[in-house]
């Protein structure tokens, strides 16, 4: 080290300290290993010129070699290295920096956490900062290490880890099959047409493997029906706990849609009851919606389905700044009666951290007409003329007949949707005609993402064969977050767009591209 630092100093022909005085120093790669009392540098050279001598700079660029710690027994096995409080490994294609610290906390050794609960018995606080490994062992996928300066009372604790494990946060990926930002199959009405998918009641209430193809098919496609449902109104209740729990609201654990008198909802009379999802005005809306059919006799009601993230990857690919106004635009949605009073805000399009122009991440889309509060924050006629524009331009696309998948449930049938993904509405329906009756429910979507995460677990080979049979069977095969694959089966992006922008909305998009900062 002197003699690296001498000659760096020889070089730019500076007074540097003494070579005793760089001696004395430890040098590390931290900027707090410097010694504090060491004298200020000259402020200038031999020759008179004014000069600073920046001595982290030096520091900063000198290449340290990996430091063992002093408590190490044995040599580090091929593929892991200790750097300061670091440990780095590179071994089965799996590359990991992980802080000792940090490495400590996440044991799961039944001593650290309890293999019935799966709860831990320390806090991270616990862990001394200077917990340094005293011998590493590592054996294909499975890493072993011993620790010094340990918890207090585990004094020669063993952690085992697997690199999987660790080198995920997540028990599942994000972008996983089971994930919240799995793949999605995208579909139009001709394409559900043809891939609907329809699971007898007797299937999904005892048949696993059916029931794990039909959570397949709804984790992608978010819509599926279930048939040959026993004539009770209790049976929605069992469909929809097989999933998860029920998710209890004001209007009770399940609920009835049928024409009341002087309803609160208008869900409850005979209207036409627009696209919209399902109780937007509240913290968390529900994840998934359950429509079992009892009656339908009268004429017209029938149900229509769309898929809101195909209108959004559109948008997102065809008018990107308008994709970028709604995602930014927060719609008031509110339920104000005597009883019961809920307010929230959305934006239509939500977006993950990983939406970039070229990746569209979509989280959910948040859209509910019927229940739509007031906009009067808006002071700046630009910013609401562009709302306007931006929200009619999306209502247009809603109402295009090549997206709308309809069906006039028949008794007996029973569709679970996606309520953040899969907009649905009524055609209305002739009073004197007839009876109509629904039963329904709603599951949380935590409750799913669970139920999906079990059974890909449980059965693999069938749930990623179920998603790659969706999808290599389809024609347009789009598939929201899959990159194209250069194997056989490719996942290929080929949006089909049905119908020509018209040149007052092209211009809307070039206006909105420059004042899209106003929507807050």
């Amino acid at each position: 080290m002197t003699r690296l630092l001498r000659a760096f100093t020889t070089s730019i022909r500076v007074a540097a300290p003494s070579s005793r005085l760089l001696q004395r120093r430890c040098y590390s790669a931290a900027a707090d290993s410097l010694d504090s009392q060491a004298p200020n540098p000259p402020n200038s050279s031999p020759n008179g010129h004014d000069f600073k001598l920046d001595y982290q700079k030096i520091i900063d660029s000198v290449s340290f070699k990996d430091e063992e710690p002093p408590n190490l027994q044995g040599k580090l096995p091929p593929g892991v290295r200790i750097h300061g409080k670091w440990m780095k490994i590179n071994k089965n294609r799996i590359r990991l920096e992980i802080m000792h610290t940090l490495l400590r906390d996440a044991c799961r050794c039944p001593r650290c956490v309890d293999p019935y609960s799966k709860q831990r018995k320390f806090l991270t606080s616990d862990v001394n900062i200077h917990v340094t490994p005293r011998s590493v062992k590592l054996r294909d996928k499975t890493l072993e290490v011993r620790w010094v300066n340990d918890i207090y009372g585990y004094d020669g604790h063993v952690s085992t880890y697997n690199l999987d494990d660790l080198a995920h946060i997540s028990p599942v990926p994000l972008r996983s099959s089971a994930g919240k930002r799995r793949p999605r199959w995208l579909w139009d009405a001709g394409q559900m047409d043809k891939r609907q998918h329809w699971i007898t009641y007797e299937d999904y209430m005892h048949n696993e493997a059916k029931f794990v193809e039909a959570m397949r098919h709804l984790a992608m496609t978010g819509l599926v029906f279930v048939k040959d449902i026993p004539d009770s109104r209790d049976e929605v209740e069992k469909l929809a706990t097989k999933m998860g729990p029920l998710r209890n609201t004001f209007y009770g654990a399940t609920w009835d849609v049928r024409s009341v008198p002087q309803a609160k909802n208008v869900a409850y009379t005979n209207q036409d009851l627009g696209f919209h999802m399902d109780l937007m005005y509240m913290n968390e809306p529900p994840g998934y919606q359950l429509l079992h059919c009892l009656e339908n006799s009268s004429v017209g009601g029938e149900s229509m389905f769309l898929d809101a993230f195909n209108v959004a990857n559109s948008f997102h690919k065809r008018y990107p700044n308008v994709f970028d106004r709604l995602a930014k635009l927060k719609i008031n949605y509110e339920y104000n009666h005597e009883d019961h009073v809920y307010t929230n805000s959305w934006p239509v399009f939500e977006v993950g951290p990983g939406n970039s122009p070229d990746s569209l991440e979509l989280a959910h889309v948040n859209y509910s007409p019927p229940f739509q509060g007031r906009m009067t924050r808006f002071k700046d006629p630009a910013a609401i003329s562009m709302v306007l524009r931006s929200l009619r331009l999306f209502d247009k696309h809603l109402k295009d007949s090549d997206r709308i998948f309809q069906r006039k449930m028949q008794p007996g049938e029973c569709a679970i949707f996606e309520n953040r993904r899969v907009l649905h509405a009524r055609r209305p329906f002739d009073l004197n005609s007839g009876n109509r009756w629904l039963a329904g429910t709603y599951v949380d979507e935590d409750s799913l993402l669970s139920k999906f995460r079990t059974l890909s677990r449980k059965y693999p080979t069938d749930w990623y064969r179920y998603g790659v049979e969706l999808v290599d069977s389809t024609e347009t095969k789009e598939v929201m977050g899959l990159k194209p694959s250069a194997t056989k089966k490719k996942w290929i992006r080929d949006t089909q767009e049905v119908e020509e922008t018209e040149e007052t909305e092209e211009t809307e998009e070039t206006e909105g591209s420059r004042d899209g900062q106003n929507l807050q």
